[in-house]
């Protein structure tokens, strides 16, 4: 039978070669350097950029109509707005008008509804300009030099479009820039339209390096290719809309690192949500607490509320409870379903070992109860043995893939080895540490 989703990579840092299904619980095993984080981080980046495709877009479209918006703004303030106020009363209301309209333009939601005000700004623009022009308020030509709101502005078309506009007049200029605003738009409909898979490309790049891409990385849904990163376009995954990357519980409320996925993962938490099920309910029964986001007037902060009645700030709490508050914050705000990908590094981290069985079995019902898929990575035996066993038990094995990094040829390279539900290798590969204990010690 087909898996939902098989990730194919090549040659990625330290990932010679994997091949992997994201159906149900993925498990992958490895000592630290094979490249797990590598590949959680590739996941979540593509399903990231995939089911964000148009906000990043738009995200794109802003920032190449920033120095088009930045020009009007020097334009209005130091042109119309001042010659208007001093000689032609009659035209202030008008220009009122526009500048409010203006201020809606610094960030569009969407390419319909922005091209549609750009259109009118334009439009109501040209009106107030050319009669401005008419009754010979200023020069069209910004050479004239005793002109003082010519020469500003003349100075500043220079910086924001001189490599590619002539600017010796500005009604040629008013005339580019409606043009180039217009190609812009177009451009960004027809990336919505086609998906580019450039657009991942340089997401890549920006997370990993300039020059930092897998040699080869695919991925197919139901055995067909819906992603290349040697495809010109790519397809919408039926399976998976949203993903969502664990690899620390020391991330809540920072939010100013520059670490992408935990500014998105504080966003994901942060709402003030009471949704609860069979799973946060159990969540509550091993914190002896409930968890909540709290807002007020002077501060919002992640609360636990202990059952002895106890509050306290999440932050200051044993990094144990952060790990499960995650989890029942992220059900409570109803942001896991059967078309979630739920990416964690290392989920053992800073857990009792007695929390690791209790988190590994609470990753089981998720997966049993609501669908959710899971990419796990892990060098802890106890994590491993307990999704393995926990999954036999709630009758969902099936479900469940465990995977290897073994080392390529005796090189910095590893390659990822399919074991299905066996984890004897996973085991044996840990032993090795047990011999460099017997070779160290007495």
């Amino acid at each position: 039978m087909s898996s939902k989703l098989q990730i194919e990579i090549k040659k990625f840092r330290s990932v010679e070669s994997a091949d992997i299904k994201i159906d149900g619980i993925t498990l992958v095993a490895g000592e630290n350097g094979s490249g797990k984080s590598t590949i959680s981080k590739i996941l979540y980046y593509l399903f990231k950029t995939v089911g964000n495709f148009e906000d990043l877009v738009i995200k794109d479209l802003n920032f190449k109509l920033r120095n088009i918006h930045r020009y009007f703004d020097y334009y209005m303030d130091d042109v119309l707005f001042d010659l208007d106020k001093q000689i032609h009363t009659e035209n202030f209301e008008s220009f009122i008008e526009l500048r409010d309209l203006f201020q809606s333009l610094s960030s569009i939601n969407s390419v319909e509804d922005g091209q549609k005000k750009w259109n009118i700004f334009f439009s109501e623009f040209k009106k107030i300009y050319f009669k401005s022009i008419d009754q010979n308020r200023f020069e069209d030509n910004y050479s004239d030099k005793g002109n003082w709101h010519s020469r500003r502005i003349r100075l500043i078309a220079q910086d924001l479009f001189s490599s590619d506009s002539d600017i010796n007049n500005q009604q040629s200029l008013l005339f580019e820039l409606e043009n180039k605003t217009q190609n812009y738009f177009k451009e960004a409909q027809s990336q919505i339209d086609s998906r580019p898979t450039s657009l991942f490309v340089r997401r890549l790049r920006e997370i990993f390096g300039k020059d930092d891409i897998p040699q080869l990385f695919k991925v197919k849904e139901f055995d067909d290719l819906i992603f290349s990163i040697d495809e010109r376009n790519f397809s919408i995954p039926y399976t998976i809309e949203n993903s969502i990357y664990i690899d620390t519980p020391m991330m809540l409320s920072i939010n100013r690192t520059g670490i992408e996925h935990w500014h998105d993962l504080n966003n994901f938490l942060s709402t003030s949500s009471k949704v609860t099920n069979e799973v946060s309910n159990e969540i509550t029964e091993i914190l002896n607490g409930d968890v909540e986001y709290e807002e007020n007037v002077l501060k919002n902060e992640f609360k636990y509320n202990r059952v002895d009645k106890q509050v306290f700030n999440l932050l200051d709490v044993a990094t144990g409870i952060k790990a499960f508050s995650i989890l029942q914050l992220l059900l409570k705000n109803n942001l896991l379903n059967d078309k979630t990908l739920l990416i964690i590094d290392e989920p053992e981290s800073n857990l009792h070992p007695q929390w690791i069985i209790e988190y590994a079995r609470i990753i089981v019902m998720l997966n049993k109860n609501l669908g959710i898929n899971f990419f796990l990575t892990s060098h802890n035996p106890d994590m491993v043995s307990a999704i393995r066993y926990i999954s036999e038990k709630q009758e969902i094995l099936e479900n469940v893939n465990f995977y290897l990094a073994e080392k390529a040829n005796d090189s910095f390279m590893y390659d990822y080895t399919y074991l299905g539900t066996e984890i004897d290798p996973i085991f044996e590969s840990f032993n090795i540490a047990l011999d460099r204990i017997n070779q160290y010690g007495v």
